[in-house]
């Protein structure tokens, strides 16, 4: 079976969110959709305020069968850690994808 790290897949995210909190979401997706459209790469940050009313209780679900989020995945996600701020990327989970032949 051939690994397809480059197909688009339909992920539906659910979150309980606030009406400000969703419009914030709403700018920042807003924003990834622009920088797509104009080929540039940036990295974007959003504040979660755990010990605030941020209580998003995410749920994702997918189109088709998923690569099981494992602890390594999940390590190779995390391209930077600083003063408790996190930076992920999907690159380096692509090429692990690729590289390791994970099926789906």
């Amino acid at each position: 079976m051939e690994v397809k790290t480059e197909e688009r897949i339909k992920m539906l995210v659910r979150l309980d969110v606030t009406e400000s909190q969703g419009l914030a979401l709403e700018a920042m997706f807003e924003y990834w959709n622009y920088l797509a459209g104009i080929g540039s790469s940036r990295q974007i940050s959003f504040m979660v305020d755990g010990d605030g009313n941020f209580k998003p209780n995410c749920k994702m679900s997918y189109d088709r069968t998923m690569p099981k989020l494992t602890d390594k995945i999940r390590e190779l996600a995390v391209v930077e850690e600083k003063n408790r701020a996190r930076k992920y990327d999907f690159n380096p989970i692509a090429w692990y994808l690729r590289d390791n032949k994970v099926l789906t």
